[in-house]
């Protein structure tokens, strides 16, 4: 007797486990991240209009996420209390602290539509504010841009470049006046 009551909660809790692990797949494959669109009417997460967005300033960050000026939006939806100017996505392999990529297919590829962006009020690199002089800033490819004041390359501030007579040649590199660059360092 009790070994039947044991196999019959032990048959309960496995259906129980079953459906609980079904359920929670299917609600996370139903869960897909879908681009935004822009036509005529507007800016659309999947089939839903976005209310809201200032289409001047509106980037698609990738991962179901967005930003315009005033608002940083997930799947179509405000984040509520998110600074736009402040917030940027993280993706796992994007950034070098301090040296080059190892890898070579990690390496700048011309052809990668983000990067610099430039608003009414400031030049942002991946999110993060770089420069506030967005009426002269140029990008200039190969992951290098410049202002009037500064020259940038991948979003960090090439010390000692010269901003009048810096020009990108191709392959990473870059001169002016005084030095030639190589991915944001001086080659020496």
């Amino acid at each position: 007797m009790k070994t039947n009551y044991f196999y019959r909660q032990l048959c309960l809790s496995c259906i129980v486990l079953m459906a609980t692990f079904a359920l929670s797949a299917s609600a996370q494959s139903s869960r897909q991240i879908r681009p935004y669109s822009f036509n005529k009417k507007g800016v659309f997460y999947g089939r839903q209009p976005v209310m809201g967005i200032d289409p001047r300033t509106f980037v698609d960050l990738g991962y179901g996420y967005a930003k315009d000026r005033y608002n940083v939006y997930f799947e179509g939806q405000i984040l509520p209390f998110v600074d736009p100017l402040t917030f940027r996505l993280k993706v796992p392999g994007r950034v070098y602290p301090g040296d080059y990529p190892v890898n070579p297919n990690d390496d700048y590829d011309p052809y990668y539509t983000e990067g610099y962006i430039v608003t009414s009020n400031a030049v942002l690199y991946n999110g993060e504010k770089i420069s506030d002089s967005p009426s002269s800033f140029k990008d200039l490819g190969w992951g290098y841009g410049k202002d009037a004041f500064d020259v940038y390359y991948m979003g960090k501030k090439v010390n000692g470049a010269s901003s009048s007579s810096f020009k990108v040649l191709k392959d990473g590199y870059a001169e002016d006046a005084f030095d030639t660059y190589y991915r944001g360092r001086v080659v020496k």
